[in-house]
């Protein structure tokens, strides 16, 4: 859930003030802990430095003692005359005084004469092992220093015995034990605990005695052999952090290494400022309870009146543009209240003008097809109501916007509109929909009227429009669609006015209504298409062939290739239906490509079986402007190993006379390459010999609509008479198309025409089919050896 501005400033200023005291906290902390860490570890230098010194005023202190023990007359005199009974006694006595648990006295030699740490071999026996503390001893007057003997580590000191010369050394031995830590821990001013180790195995450290609370003092420390002080670090040692500082002790010449561990605890040093954490925590807390307070009060003062804005800005999302009341802060939420305010109003000027623009036509100011849209559909979404949406269409437009500008034609548009909003009154409305239409909608229409009301359109344009010395002639055409009849939506509605107005432009009176029977654009007949793209790539589609009799020679020379579709659901479907769809959606030149590879396949293997007929196939208007045709056909031509007289190309008068510069050079690319062209359905066309003289054609197809009563119409038979007459004239064979009976076949040998197809010399058939018709036929095919059957 999204928290409001209130609480997310009170929470951003919660959440700053403590994370701002964190940080003071935090870095209090680090601070104070990276200083007492330092202090630690000074604090432990100094007292590895004064635990050095110490060792060496107990070594003078022994060595005091050694001294006035070596001065006595009667121990000088019992040493001189080796009555080492008297010194063990007088040894053992000192030693008790001082603390020593043993006591020797040492040859000049270096040999050992009394012992009194080795019970039963008092008497001595075997030799010192640090000879060099004698000589020190003798240069010296004393010597000290820790060792290991006996895998025991002692404090040892070595003084000489004169009288005035040497007479042999007295060596004092303290143990090195938990009373000896306990004196080093005393002579520091820090609480921290102490552990001396030794190598007492070679290459291993060993504690030798310890203070009680050191802990894992062998952790981390270096090989025995050339150790150096350590500087004190921190280390977690049994989960508590620790300052550990290792530092070597001096020992005599020969002995084992020892070391002495220092180890101090951060709690104990931290300890002074726990007061400090618990104030600081306890300042945190407060503060952030005065935070809170002051948050909210000082959110609710800037978000109450940005409240107060909001509930505005929502009402104007909704479209109520009545600006906020005046705020009483003179602040920059006043300010934006007021900018507010003055937004509310441009916005509503704004809107309007924009709605207006949007529903109205820049050029003219009538509805346009969103109002028209608007105004209907509500009109429509009442089931029980009719309307009529009559569409006019202004002939010659676009050739008066090209000859006296679109300002012209905008005002002409206009004046258009005017007069059907005065002819059909109040309730109706115009809109402009297309360049050169206007719709116009007539709620609660009774369909009778419909007529006279298109009629009464057309009627009122007969007046020209007028402007200034201008006068310009007017004609409309009108089509029209009905509610409910014809669609239930405006879209509906415009798409099959707009079909009525095409159909109504070729009729007299231009006024039609609509009519679904004759709608190119029904979705079943769109459909049909999809259906037939997929029947052309997937070869579904059959070609059935019509003979064709040469009158001259009485033997069959050629066929037509007629295309021919057994839909798999809907069964037979005519040409009729399907060929004027394709050319209209641009589909007849997949199917024109498909009936040449299909003829060219059937001319090889009429080829192979001997056969010399020829092959005509029809091109559609969409082909001849296929600039890539010739070089197409070529294609089929070779790859089946076919001369081009073999193929024959028949054509429309109407597809030439669409774009006859277009066509007429195809035409003639394709006559270039040695192919025979023909003209179908030859007499029907419009202006025909104005460009047959152009056309390299070599055969006129005559249109069956004179052949098929030409036995018993005196007029077909001048027409089919003059055509044989103008196209021999002209240099090209005729053919007569539709001959279903003997009395017309023979009318035509007598004219002298070329050709003939028709029901009395056979039906269009498939292939097979076809291949018996030749067989049985007292038409004989012409074959390629001679030539003749």
């Amino acid at each position: 859930m999204a928290l409001g501005l209130r609480n997310r400033l009170a929470l951003f200023l919660v959440v700053t003030l403590v994370a701002v005291q964190l940080a003071t906290a935090a870095t209090v902390y680090g601070v104070a802990r990276r200083v007492l860490i330092r202090e630690g570890q000074d604090a432990l230098e100094q007292s590895a430095e004064l635990l050095d010194r110490q060792l060496e005023v107990l070594a003078r202190r022994l060595a005091e003692g050694g001294k006035i023990l070596s001065l006595d007359y009667a121990l000088r005199q019992s040493i001189a005359q080796r009555e080492h009974a008297t010194v063990l006694s007088a040894l053992r006595n000192f030693g008790r005084r001082i603390g020593a648990d043993r006591m020797l006295l040492l040859d000049l030699d270096g040999g050992i004469a009394v012992d009194t740490g080795r019970p039963g071999a008092e008497m001595g026996g075997g030799r010192f092992a640090y000879p060099d503390l004698m000589d020190q001893a003798t240069v010296e007057g004393r010597a000290a220093a820790l060792a290991v003997l006996d895998g025991r580590v002692w404090r040892m000191v070595v003084v000489p015995v004169l009288a005035p010369q040497p007479l042999a050394f007295i060596a004092i031995l303290v143990p090195v034990d938990k009373g000896f830590a306990g004196d080093l821990r005393s002579l520091s001013s820090l609480s921290k605990s102490i552990a001396v180790v030794a190598e007492t195995s070679p290459g291993a450290w060993s504690v030798v005695t310890s203070t009680d609370t050191v802990r894992d003092p062998l952790r981390d420390l270096p090989a025995p052999g050339g150790m150096a002080r350590l500087a004190p670090e921190v280390r977690v040692l049994g989960g508590e952090e620790m300052l550990v500082m290792a530092s070597p002790l001096r020992t005599a010449q020969g002995s084992p290494a020892v070391a002495v561990v220092l180890q101090y605890p951060l709690a104990a040093a931290l300890e002074p400022y726990r007061p400090i954490v618990f104030w600081l925590s306890v300042l945190l807390v407060g503060g952030l309870l005065a935070a809170l307070v002051g948050t909210v009060m000082i959110a609710r003062g800037v978000t109450r009146p940005l409240e107060a804005l909001a509930r505005v800005a929502r009402r104007i999302e909704a479209g109520d543009y009545s600006p906020p009341p005046p705020l009483p802060e003179r602040d920059e939420i006043g300010q934006l209240s007021t900018a507010l305010g003055s937004m509310a109003h441009a916005i509503a000027d704004r809107e309007e003008h924009i709605r207006h623009q949007a529903t109205h036509d820049a050029d003219t100011g009538l509805a346009n097809r969103t109002r028209l849209e608007e105004v209907g559909g509500m009109l429509l979404a009442d089931p029980g109501r009719r309307a009529a949406l009559l569409l006019v269409g202004i002939e010659r437009l676009r050739e008066i916007n090209n000859t006296l500008g679109h300002e012209v034609g905008a005002r002409l548009v206009a004046d258009a509109g005017a007069r059907l909003a005065g002819l059909l009154g109040p309730g109706a409305l115009v809109a402009r929909v297309a360049d050169t239409d206007l719709a116009v909608l007539l709620p609660d229409m009774d369909p009778a009227a419909v007529p006279d009301a298109a009629a009464r359109i057309a009627a009122t344009f007969e007046a020209p429009y007028a402007e200034g010395d201008l006068s310009v002639d007017l004609a409309v055409a009108v089509g029209a669609a009905l509610a409910p009849d014809h669609g239930l939506t405006v879209t509906a509605l415009l798409q099959h006015a707009d079909v009525a107005l095409f159909a109504a432009r070729r009729a007299d009176p231009p006024i039609r209504l609509y009519d679904a029977a004759a709608d190119p654009r029904r979705p079943e007949r769109l459909s049909l298409m999809g259906e037939l793209k997929e029947a052309i790539e997937q070869d579904t589609l059959a070609l059935h062939y019509q003979p064709k009799l040469d009158l001259a020679t009485g033997r069959l020379s050629g066929a037509e290739a007629l295309v021919r579709w057994i839909h798999p659901k809907r069964g037979f479907i005519p040409p009729d239906s399907f060929i004027p769809l394709a050319e209209e959606t641009g589909t007849i030149r997949r199917l024109s490509r498909w009936g040449l590879g299909t003829a060219a396949r059937q001319l090889r293997a009429w080829t192979d079986q001997g056969l010399a007929l020829r092959l005509a196939v029809n091109l559609s208007v969409r082909d001849l402007a296929d600039a890539t045709l010739p070089d197409h056909i070529a294609g089929l031509l070779a790859e089946h190993g076919l001369t081009p007289d073999r193929l024959v190309l028949e054509i429309t008068e109407s597809a030439i006379m669409g774009e006859p510069d277009a066509a007429i050079s195809v035409l003639k690319r394709l006559a270039d390459r040695g192919l025979d062209l023909a003209i179908d359905d030859f007499g029907v066309g419009q202006s025909s010999f104005a460009y047959l003289r152009r056309l390299p054609v070599r055969e006129l197809k005559i249109d069956k609509s004179f052949v098929l009563t030409l036995a018993s119409q005196p007029q077909d038979q001048a027409i089919v008479r003059s055509i044989v007459e103008v196209g021999h004239s002209l240099g090209y064979s005729t053919t007569a198309e539709g001959v279903e009976d003997a009395a017309a076949l023979e009318l035509l040998r007598a004219m002298g025409c070329d050709s003939a197809q028709g029901y009395h010399i056979a039906r269009p058939m498939a292939a097979a089919p076809l291949a018996e018709f030749l067989a049985a036929s007292p038409w004989a095919p012409v074959r390629l050896e001679t030539g003749v059957a």
